[in-house]
């Protein structure tokens, strides 16, 4: 089959390496990758645009198009398969990638709720790199918020500016815990290094956990089974589900 992955930058390297492996079961296919900007879940009205925009444009050549995202803060409802039907995981968002079924997520996540997630492509991508000239792993966020502050100084005071970091960084008091997913691809020891790092600078426990490409490697592989993935038809919406479905197609 031609296949047509539109897919979040994080999940990036994870299928890279799927695509990768000669033999495998992702080869008997001709597989297209067009990643989107990491991130977007933030702003969940954007990553709607995004990814329909992305859908739009897929040829009607394709046999299908997969979406290598979860439901994302509701970012995904309301995408609508235009010529190609829609293959999407029944996920909440890209831990579900990483620990290789919604399952597994439901239960880590209810067992440890406190619990912020990292793997070698979210820290390469989004947060972590090698400062030049620096020993220790810097991270971009750190690197911005000490940008943003001393804009903030600059435009509201020293006072008003330390306030305006504490209430941004309070999100920091819902976790205690830093996790590592190791995947067994990327630079391993270099993130588990960054891992550890942020724990200590934010009193968090550090933890590393196996990952699983399991749910991955079955989307880009297929079939798509209804008790892991919602196949949407040409025309047809998604929508979220309230139950252990995730997501459903509208109007059902």
């Amino acid at each position: 089959m031609r296949l047509k992955v539109i897919a979040c930058q994080v999940v990036r390297m994870e299928i890279e390496a799927l695509l990768a492996e000669s033999g495998g079961s992702c080869a008997e296919h001709e597989i297209e990758v067009q990643t989107l900007e990491i991130g977007l879940h933030d702003e969940p009205e954007k990553l709607r645009e995004e990814v329909q925009a992305a859908v739009d444009a897929t040829e009607a050549s394709f046999d299908y198009t997969l979406l290598g995202y979860g439901i994302c803060s509701n970012g995904l409802a309301g995408i609508t398969a235009r010529d190609v039907p829609l293959v999407i995981p029944r996920a909440h968002d890209c831990m579900t990638f990483f620990l290789g079924s919604k399952e597994r997520y439901h239960e880590e996540f209810t067992q440890h709720p406190g619990t912020y997630y990292y793997t070698c492509g979210w820290i390469e991508d989004k947060e972590g790199y090698q400062g030049e000239g620096e020993s220790m792993l810097c991270s971009r966020q750190d690197a911005a918020r000490r940008a943003r502050f001393q804009e903030y100084v600059q435009k509201y005071g020293e006072d008003n500016a330390q306030y305006l970091m504490e209430v941004e960084s309070a999100w920091q008091q819902h976790y205690d815990r830093a996790v590592f997913i190791n995947e067994g691809i990327g630079d391993i020891e270099t993130c588990q290094q960054f891992t550890r790092e942020i724990a200590e600078s934010r009193g968090w426990q550090y933890v590393e956990i196996a990952g699983s490409d399991r749910l991955l490697r079955a989307l880009l592989s297929g079939p798509w089974p209804d008790e892991e993935f919602l196949t949407v038809p040409p025309g047809r919406q998604i929508a979220e589900s309230y139950d252990g479905g995730i997501v459903r197609l509208a109007g059902n």
